[in-house]
C-alpha cells in the first residue's frame, strides 16, 4: 500500500506521507511539463532564446531519445532492485565516489530549491505588489505545509491550471509568424559558437533539460507504484509496468521537450528579433506581450508559482532520498520517518536560502540561470555513474537495460561532458 493510499485512510499519516507524497504518480500531462520546466528551466529557456535566437532549439529537439532512455533505465534500477539510484550507487561504487556525487547532487538541489522561493516570490509580487521576501517565504512554508499535509496528486490536480500558462508561449511563436522550415531546420541541426558565453548556456539548458534530480525521483516513484517484490518474480508483470512506464515517459518527456522548446522560440522570436535581450523578470515578462500584451507580467506571475510549487517536492524528495541513503541502507517504510526529516531540512534550507537571496542586491533572473548551470555542471558524473550502474549484471538481473538504451545514455553522457570541458577551455584557456 502506498504511503498515500494509508494516509487518506488515516492509518499511521504523520509517519508515511511526507516521506513519499512528492513521488506519487499524476500522469503525462501539465503537471510532468511544469515539473520539467520549473521557474529556472523558464528563464534558462528564455535567455537562451534571447541570446542565442533559434541556435539552441536543437538541444530540446535532440535529447529527446536521451532523456527517455535515462528515465527508462532508471525505472529499470529501480524495478529489478526495490530500491532507489541512491541506495544503489552506495552499493556499487566507491565511497569517495559516491559521496562526492551526492554531495554535489544536495548541493545542485537546494539552490535550485532557492531560485525557485525567489521565482514564486517575483511571481506573487507581479500578481499583487508588495515586498518579494516576504512572498517568497510565505509560497515556501506553503510548499512545506503541502508537501506534509496533503498528497501530491491532491493538489496537483488544482496547480496544474496554473502550469497551463506555459502554454501562452506557444501562442507568443504561433501569432508572431516564424519562418517554419528555419525554425524546424535548426531544432534538428545543431549550431555551436565557440564562445564562453554559449558553452555556459549550453551547460545551463543541459541542466534544465536533463535535470538530475528527475532521474531520482523516477527511481523512487517506480518504488512507490509497484510491489519490488512482484517486479523481481514475475517478469511477465515486470515487463507489463515498464512498458507502460515507457508510453507515459515517451509522451510527458516530449511535451515538455516542446514547450521548452516554444519558450526559446518565443523569445527569440521577440527579444533576439530586436535586439533588446534579457536583462530582468521585466524583461521576461514581456516575451509575452505579443499574446498576453499588459497583462503579460500576469501570466509569468501564475507560472512562476504554479510550476515551483509543483517542482519543489521532487526536487525536495529526491534530494531528501539522497542524504538519507548516503549513510542508511534501510529500505521500504523503514526509511519513511528519516527521509521525512531530512525532506524538511532540505526544504528549510531551500526556503531560508531563497528568501536571503531576495535581500541582496542580485537579479532574480541571475539566480535562476545560475541554479541551471550548477545542474548542467553536476550532471555528467551522475550520468555516468548511472549508465555503469545499468550495466552491472549484479544491480539489473536479467532485467538489464537494453544496449539502445545504453547507447543514448553514453551518447548524452559523452557530450555533456564535452560541454563542461569546452566551456572550460573557453573561459580559462581563451
Amino acid at each position: 500500500m502506498s504511503a498515500v493510499g494509508e494516509h487518506e485512510r488515516g492509518v499511521n499519516a504523520r509517519d508515511e506521507l511526507p516521506a513519499h507524497s512528492w513521488a506519487t504518480h499524476v500522469g503525462p500531462g501539465l503537471v510532468s511539463t511544469a515539473t520539467d520546466n520549473d521557474p529556472s528551466g523558464v528563464v534558462t529557456y528564455s535567455l537562451a532564446g534571447a541570446q542565442f535566437g533559434y541556435d539552441m532549439l536543437w538541444m530540446c529537439a535532440l535529447s529527446y531519445p536521451s532523456m527517455v532512455a535515462f528515465q527508462l533505465v532508471a525505472a529499470r534500477i529501480a524495478a529489478q532492485t526495490g530500491k532507489g539510484l541512491t541506495l544503489n550507487m552506495r552499493e556499487h561504487y566507491s565511497r569517495l565516489l559516491f559521496y562526492l556525487a551526492v554531495t554535489r547532487f544536495l548541493v545542485a538541489n537546494i539552490l535550485n530549491i532557492a531560485a525557485d522561493v525567489v521565482a514564486m516570490g517575483v511571481g506573487a509580487q507581479f500578481l499583487w505588489h508588495g515586498s518579494v521576501p516576504l512572498f517568497a517565504a510565505v509560497f515556501g512554508m506553503l510548499s512545506i505545509a503541502l508537501q506534509w499535509f496533503v498528497p501530491y496528486a491532491r493538489y496537483a490536480r488544482i496547480l496544474k491550471w496554473l502550469a497551463a500558462c506555459l502554454f501562452a508561449y506557444v501562442g507568443v511563436t504561433l501569432t508572431s509568424h516564424p519562418s517554419w522550415p528555419t525554425l524546424a531546420l535548426h531544432a534538428v541541426v545543431p549550431r555551436i559558437t565557440w564562445s564562453a558565453d554559449y558553452f555556459t548556456m549550453l551547460l545551463a539548458v543541459l541542466g534544465t533539460t536533463i535535470s538530475p534530480y528527475l532521474l531520482f525521483a523516477q527511481a523512487e516513484q517506480q518504488i512507490e507504484e509497484h510491489s519490488p517484490q512482484a517486479g523481481i518474480a514475475d517478469r511477465a508483470g515486470s515487463d507489463r509496468q515498464l512498458k507502460k512506464l515507457r508510453g507515459d515517459t515517451l509522451i510527458r518527456t516530449i511535451l515538455s521537450n516542446a514547450i521548452g522548446l516554444f519558450i526559446m522560440a518565443a523569445a527569440a522570436l521577440t527579444l533576439h528579433v530586436s535586439g533588446h535581450g534579457l536583462v530582468d523578470v521585466q524583461d521576461a515578462a514581456s516575451v509575452l506581450r505579443p499574446l498576453a500584451g499588459g497583462y503579460a507580467t500576469h501570466v509569468l506571475g501564475l507560472a512562476f508559482i504554479g510550476t515551483g510549487l509543483l517542482a519543489l517536492p521532487p526536487l525536495a524528495g529526491s534530494a531528501a532520498n539522497a542524504a538519507v541513503s548516503a549513510r542508511d541502507r534501510r529500505a521500504g517504510r523503514q526509511r519513511n520517518r528519516p527521509v521525512a526529516r531530512a525532506l524538511l531540512v532540505v526544504m528549510a534550507l531551500g526556503v531560508l536560502i531563497g528568501v536571503a537571496l531576495t535581500l541582496v542586491p542580485i537579479e532574480p533572473v541571475r539566480v535562476l540561470y545560475w541554479s541551471a548551470v550548477l545542474n548542467g555542471s553536476t550532471a555528467t558524473p551522475v550520468m555516468v555513474m548511472l549508465v555503469l550502474l545499468s550495466m552491472k549484471r549484479s544491480a539489473v538481473g536479467d532485467l538489464s537495460a537494453h544496449w539502445t538504451l545504453r547507447a543514448l545514455c553514453w551518447l548524452a553522457t559523452v557530450f555533456a561532458g564535452a560541454a563542461l570541458v569546452a566551456e572550460f577551455a573557453c573561459k580559462w584557456l581563451g
